[in-house]
Order: C-alpha cells, then sequence, then structure tokens
C-alpha cells in the first residue's frame, strides 16, 4: 500500500487524483463549512516534551518520484486508535473537534476557525519535497526552516532526513494535528527503527508454513480467502515500537531540532522570535486557497524570513475555484505589500505540474 502518484484516493490517503478531481470536488474546487464565527486561535508554542505517544506507531510508504530515500507517513486509522486508547475523544472543549476532523470526507476538508485540513496529506506537498531533492546540497543543508500549515510535514521530514545541520520548525492552526501527525512523522523518520508490521510478518509465516501442505478443496480457499479480507480492514506498510521508558530522550531529541507552533498567522511573529533569529527558509503548501488569510501569511514572510537570501517557497494549485484562492491573488498581493522597512518580496515560477489541475511552486525572496 505504498504511496505513488495515480493511486486512488483510499489507496493514498490523498485528496482525488487527476480524473477524479475533474468529476468531484476536491481543494480546487472545495466548499468550506463557514457556519462556525471566526475566532482566530492566539499562536503558541506546543510543547514536544510533553507529547503524549502509543507504545506503536503505524506508518505507510510514501515513495516521492527522484527522491531514493522513502518518507514515513502515519496512517490516519492509527490516530483513531491512539485517541481512542486515550480516551481524548469526548474532552469537552479540547479535543471534541478532533472527531468531525478525522471524519471529514476528501468532499469536505475544512472548517473555516476550526480546522485547516492537516490531517490530510496534499498533493502540492509531495511536489515541494520532489523540487527540494533537486536543489543543490548548498542550498538545503545547514538551514534554519520554518515550515506553516505543516499537516503531514512532508517536506519537514525531508529536510531533517536529508541534513542534520537543519533546524526546522513547524506549524499547523490545529495542535491536534501536530500531536497526532507531525510529532509521530517526524519520529518515524528521524528517530526510530521502522519495521515489518508484525500481523505482516505473521501472515507470511502462515503462508511458508501452508505451502507445504496439500491444497484443501476449492470451497474451503474461498471460505479462508473471506476470513482474511475480512480481517485486514486497517492495513500499514510500517511500525515501530515505543518503549515508554524511551518517550522523554526520544521527544527531546525530536525537541533538539525542531519547535513546533499551533494557531493563526496573525499572531505566529511574536512567537517565532524572529528579533532574535530569523529563517534562512520557509515552506509552505497548500495554504492560499483562502484570500482572507493571505494578509496574515505574507505578514510572517516578511518578519520571519532572513535579509537579504532568505527564500520561500510556496506550493499551490493555480486556482482553487469556488473560495477565491490561488497563484494569481497571492501575487497581486505579494507585490503590492511592503514591510516595516520598506521593502518588498519578489516571486518567480520555479515549478508547474503537467496534470490537468495545474499546480506550482513559486520562490519567494527578497528584492533588494
Amino acid at each position: 500500500m505504498a504511496f505513488k502518484f495515480n493511486f486512488t484516493n483510499e489507496d493514498l490517503d490523498l485528496e482525488d487524483n487527476e480524473e477524479n478531481q475533474q468529476l468531484e470536488t476536491s481543494l480546487n474546487d472545495l466548499s468550506i463549512d463557514e457556519s462556525n464565527s471566526v475566532n482566530k486561535l492566539p499562536s503558541q508554542e506546543y510543547d514536544i516534551l510533553s507529547s503524549p505517544l502509543p507504545s506503536v506507531i503505524q506508518g505507510d510508504i510514501l515513495q516521492v518520484p527522484s527522491v531514493e530515500k522513502p518518507l514515513y507517513k502515519r496512517t490516519l486509522a492509527d490516530v483513531k486508535f491512539q485517541m481512542a486508547e486515550q480516551d481524548n475523544l469526548v474532552d469537552e472543549n479540547a479535543d471534541k473537534d478532533v472527531v468531525s476532523m478525522l471524519n471529514l470526507s476528501g468532499n469536505s476538508d475544512l472548517i473555516k476557525g476550526v480546522y485547516e485540513g492537516g490531517f490530510k496529506t496534499w498533493e502540492c506537498s509531495i511536489d515541494m519535497v520532489q523540487y527540494l531533492s533537486g536543489l543543490p546540497e548548498d542550498q538545503v543543508t545547514n538551514k534554519k526552516v520554518l515550515e506553516l500549515g505543516c499537516g503531514s510535514s512532508l517536506p519537514s521530514l525531508y529536510l531533517l532526513d536529508r541534513s542534520h545541520t537543519n533546524r526546522v520548525d513547524v506549524q499547523d492552526y490545529n495542535d491536534q494535528v501536530i500531536r497526532y501527525i507531525t510529532i509521530p512523522n517526524i519520529l518515524l523518520n528521524t528517530v526510530l527503527t521502522v519495521q515489518e508490521p508484525s500481523s505482516n510478518v505473521e501472515e507470511v509465516a502462515e503462508e511458508e508454513s501452508s505451502s507445504s501442505e496439500e491444497e484443501d478443496s476449492e470451497e474451503e480457499e474461498d471460505d479462508e480467502d473471506e476470513k482474511r479480507i475480512e480481517e485486514d480492514v486497517n492495513t500499514c506498510d510500517v511500525e515501530a515500537e515505543i518503549p515508554s521508558d524511551k518517550i522523554p530522550a526520544m521527544l527531546k531529541l525530536v525537541s533538539e531540532r525542531t519547535r513546533a507552533f499551533v494557531g493563526d498567522w496573525s499572531s505566529l511573529p511574536e512567537q517565532l522570535n524572529v528579533d532574535q533569529e530569523k529563517y534562512d527558509m520557509i515552506v509552505t503548501s497548500e495554504t492560499i486557497y483562502a484570500e482572507h488569510a493571505l494578509p496574515d501569511l505574507i505578514n510572517v514572510f516578511q518578519k520571519a524570513l532572513k535579509k537579504p537570501d532568505g527564500v520561500c517557497y510556496v506550493a499551490a494549485k493555480t486556482v482553487y475555484f469556488g473560495v477565491g484562492g490561488g497563484i494569481l491573488p497571492f501575487c497581486n498581493l505579494l507585490a503590492k505589500t511592503k514591510d516595516a522597512s520598506g521593502d518588498k518580496l519578489k516571486y518567480e515560477k520555479v515549478f508547474e505540474s503537467e496534470s490537468t489541475v495545474k499546480r506550482e511552486i513559486l520562490k519567494v525572496s527578497w528584492e533588494l
């Protein structure tokens, strides 16, 4: 069940493939639930050292074209299992919205002011990893990086694994996404030792032992196949054990190279301590779908990006029908906006997909 392009939506836990995007609603033609009045969540740092972890994390393999080493992404079924095991689903004020987040279909991915799609893995984040993998070594090593709207955090996972000299901070609107997806994904890709799931090993052992026996009747074989299908409801490619006594040390390793932030972008710069040290690189994927959020996003770029050589990479669909966002509104606003010193940011297109639904990556840098 490894992740590859052109697999089905269910196989990949990604948004619809190109053919289905023409027929069904996706983030390219998005319907956002705006019934909730928008109360911006104040930005704050997430305490990585206190993040709850299960005894085992299950993940799928994501093989990005042109990237030799695979990335590991936690399965949504494993998230649900942890939440049920820790009895967090009905915490009155903290995690009650997570049930809705996890049960959203591919046709309804956002709840304005509540949930911004972090439990899904979006196509443009894969584009971003593929693009970063083609950059010269000096452009992706020894960098301080910020990923905005990280979700599954694929670009961060790649950069953390690419070089131990990189420090990568992550941000998502929802603390539940950081807790159940981002931190476990970082652990899977940088600290933990992954192995084949024990259920798969047992299945292989069964097949080997039965291969030496005579074949049963056709009816008995059919019954066994049906039983095997029933038992294999939730599958994964890899899993990694987390001994409870090792959790503090593992989370400390993560915190030594990563800080995590949750909440709205409007108050994020104050939390980042950008007056002391700014970022060499900022990456963000599928975050310009809503025009109302663009000023806050650009403001983070202006306040957090190092001068004069800092660079931002923005991966997005060219147009997000139905919600007004996309490349053109973002570029128009960026071209008109100056920071407190009167400096402006410029952009150039560095990637464009050949798919029916156009996707792009913009390189944003200082115009000094």
